[in-house]
């Protein structure tokens, strides 16, 4: 399969997506930016990644209904992603029963709680970063037969989709969570809702490909770019100064973040060319960034704090990001150099085999 061509307004959201995450992540240690992390609704931009990958999903051919390629495609960076974060932040976790010569934490229960096999559950150790690859390889072996619904019952579709994920999270209540964890009984996959709700942005960036292709989407998204914007601007500091929280709870203003986040990339591309194209540049980059700042930030932790779960000052919570960023950029630079055609699979960075 031909690497798709890269588009500029799109790298660059990629880019500035995968950077607000490390800075949310990041501000649940310390506090300091939570307004400033929200405002476009954090939550909406792990689900422009959802859109995007519907929209650039390769079209199967007349009776394929499972695109194996495609699977294995997203397979082998979940695996080797999991076993990298299960091998460096377990023994980091557990570090001082490691230095006691302690190895009792070792286990295959861990393991599969690490890979999120045990529960549905996306923020164990290191499952941050992988919840998202999960629940695209789940979504992607049912991809023939969403490709195969016809647009006038898609859109009813993901309607109904969006709805059935707010009714989810609404069941699915932190309250919840801690009742089942605590008598045992899991009568609901916890945040089940965000998966359902990724199969909606899947569909929705289906939808959108059949209709518009590259060049006409940045034509129409560059002519009201500036609506979901000032919608945001307007709409979500009511949202958080009336305390509805969290967001995610309306896949309405979720909705809103992704056509923000896709707006603002054209809004760059227009007004900040130059600035646009250095952030694009890193657009191969984007997914290598999202899966080791984790990693990452629990080691900055660790330095930091002293604790795996420790709280850092507002003032470290404003240059973490940033130096997650910078390293992680810096890894992928060197690995890529080194390992192109391994990077290409674990990273997927869509360049063409051998390119280095």
């Amino acid at each position: 399969m031909p690497a798709q061509p890269r588009i500029l307004w799109i790298d660059f959201c990629r880019v500035y997506a995968a950077f607000f995450v490390i800075v949310r992540h990041t501000e649940r240690y310390g506090g300091s930016i939570n307004f400033f992390a929200d405002l476009f609704n954090y939550r909406s931009l792990i689900f422009f990644f959802f859109l995007m990958a519907g929209y650039f999903t390769h079209r199967m051919r007349e009776g394929q209904w499972i695109d194996l390629r495609r699977i294995g495609h997203l397979l082998w960076p979940f695996l080797f992603w999991a076993v990298v974060a299960t091998l460096l932040l377990v023994p980091l976790l557990n570090r001082e029963a490691l230095a006691a010569g302690d190895f009792s934490f070792i286990s295959w229960s861990v393991l599969q709680d690490e890979c999120g096999l045990k529960r549905w559950v996306y923020y164990s150790f290191s499952n941050v970063p992988l919840w998202f690859l999960r629940t695209l390889l789940i979504i992607t072996l049912f991809s023939g037969l969403l490709q195969r619904i016809p647009s006038r019952v898609m859109v009813p579709f993901i309607l109904i989709v969006f709805a059935a994920s707010d009714v989810l999270c609404h069941a699915d209540a932190e309250c919840a969570e801690k009742q089942y964890r605590t008598d045992g009984v899991e009568w609901l996959p916890y945040r089940l809702y965000e998966s359902v709700l990724a199969a909606g942005f899947y569909c929705l960036g289906l939808l959108l490909r059949r209709h518009a292709d590259p060049a006409r989407l940045t034509e129409w998204l560059s002519e009201y770019a500036w609506v979901p914007v000032v919608g945001s601007l307007v709409l979500l500091p009511i949202v958080y100064h009336t305390h509805f929280s969290p967001p995610i709870m309306s896949s309405a203003l979720v909705l809103l973040g992704a056509a923000t986040i896709m707006s603002i990339g054209c809004l760059c591309q227009r007004y900040l060319p130059r600035f646009c194209r250095f952030v694009a540049a890193w657009g191969p980059a984007a997914f290598f960034v999202y899966v080791t700042h984790y990693i990452l930030l629990k080691f900055f932790m660790v330095a930091l704090t002293g604790n795996y779960r420790g709280v850092i000052t507002r003032t470290e919570a404003l240059w973490v990001p940033f130096a997650i960023l910078l390293i992680s950029l810096g890894l992928f630079v060197l690995l890529r150099r080194l390992f192109p055609n391994f990077m290409r699979v674990i990273a997927l960075t869509g360049d063409k085999p051998g390119k280095s």
